[in-house]
């Protein structure tokens, strides 16, 4: 695109110059064809009254005396004043045409450059423009990514807390069962249910890895048995543990 601008730039500027150094050259030959006619006329003018006054002398017997010498030398200074100011004329058309040359080639090289700032002012400010527009697509394909990060945390834990609350109403009656001796956990172990809030723990390590690995839990041997798997890998702390332990009072 810079590239087409430039060229239709510079071919406007072309044409316009063209156009004027083809009426200026030809005034110029206008010019010299008008001032070599007007010297021919002098010329001519200048020895036409020559040739006359030598016949008016000629007509009256002096065609011999000092006026003839007189005549002659007259003659020359008035062809040659009239030649002078014929040549100053065409100098000063000629003078005023070049100038006008210089004008029209100054035109050019000016119009140039300041199209070809105009032409590269355009092209940086559509760069920013792109990058700002590719910078804000960025910045909306972020916040949909985290948008839809969001929603499935959220639905997540949404279906964290539904099994975690089945399974304490299921914990709750495997209890029951297992004091009327029907085989639930044993005679050592002491039966749990789900933490309701486990914000309760204040640490979030410790929510976090009792949603994903405690939640569902029956009993106090499955809890020590899943403490311990969590403090050999390092999911959890000592200090983790205890405050799990604590909100069971255990």
């Amino acid at each position: 695109m810079k590239t087409a601008q430039r060229d239709a730039a510079i071919a406007d500027l072309e044409n316009t110059r063209n156009q004027a150094l083809s009426n200026l050259q030809a005034e110029r030959q206008q010019n010299s064809a008008l001032y070599n006619q007007q010297r021919s006329s002098a010329n001519a003018q200048n020895r036409l009254s020559a040739k006359n006054f030598q016949e008016y002398l000629a007509q009256t017997g002096r065609a011999n005396s000092g006026l003839s010498a007189q005549a002659r030398m007259q003659n020359a200074n008035n062809l040659n004043t009239n030649l002078n100011y014929l040549n100053a004329g065409e100098s000063s058309a000629l003078a005023d045409i070049n100038r006008r040359t210089t004008d029209a080639q100054n035109a050019y090289n000016t119009g140039l450059a300041g199209a070809n700032a105009q032409i590269e002012a355009n092209y940086i400010q559509n760069l920013l423009n792109e990058r700002d527009k590719a910078l804000q697509r960025e910045l909306q394909e972020r916040q949909f990514q985290e948008s839809i990060r969001q929603f499935n945390e959220n639905l997540a834990l949404q279906k964290q807390q539904l099994y975690s609350r089945f399974n304490s109403g299921s914990g709750g009656g495997g209890s029951s069962r297992s004091s009327g001796g029907s085989g639930g956990a044993k005679s050592n172990d002491v039966a749990i249910k789900s933490v309701s809030s486990p914000s309760k723990f204040s640490s979030t390590t410790a929510t976090k890895w009792y949603v994903n690995n405690a939640a569902g839990l029956t009993s106090k041997n499955q809890l020590d048995s899943a403490i311990a798997s969590g403090l050999s890998s390092g999911k959890i702390t000592q200090e983790d543990a205890n405050r799990i332990y604590k909100t069971y009072g255990l």
